[in-house]
């Protein structure tokens, strides 16, 4: 029996490294809240993680006049719609600043704006992520800095 005239459809699939490392976050009695993927080597989340920090007062403006209940839900029917709205964008901005569809898992299990010790929940998430962010971007630059000078040691030998 011959092959001729068949068409075989192959699919190859390979796995490539592209620096992403996975962050595990816990609440302070070690329970996994969610897991978020990094990459440090990308060189603008720093300035992405500065301008949604510089930006924030004013992604949350629109709720400043609303009464928002401790789970971070509106008071009344009619700011229900607008605190979806700014939900939306703080997610969207979280997306943007990982590169990554993670900011759902991030508040699964609490709403963006409900209190936590007197602050918006979101507000202690950017502040443990920024802390990330900066652990992150001090170790890949360690690594690459070793590896810059191994090679530099290599060419002195010369």
């Amino acid at each position: 029996m011959s092959n001729k005239g068949k068409k075989v459809k192959v699919h190859y699939t390979g796995t490539l490294d592209d620096g992403t490392k996975e962050i595990t976050l816990v609440n302070p009695y070690g329970k996994v809240i969610c897991k978020l993927h990094i990459r440090p080597g990308d060189v603008s989340i720093y300035d992405r993680y500065k301008a949604l920090m510089d930006d924030f007062d004013s992604i949350i403006k629109p709720l400043s006049d609303m009464d928002i209940k401790n789970d971070g839900t509106a008071e009344f029917d009619d700011n229900w719609e607008k605190l979806q709205q700014v939900e939306t964008i703080v997610k969207q901005r979280i997306n943007a600043l990982f590169d990554m569809d993670d900011a759902d898992a991030l508040f699964a299990t609490r709403h963006p704006f409900s209190s936590v010790n007197g602050v918006f929940y979101v507000e202690n998430v950017l502040t443990v992520l920024g802390q990330v962010i900066a652990q992150a971007i001090e170790t890949e630059t360690k690594l690459s800095q070793e590896r810059v000078k191994k090679y530099l040691a290599d060419l002195e030998k010369d």
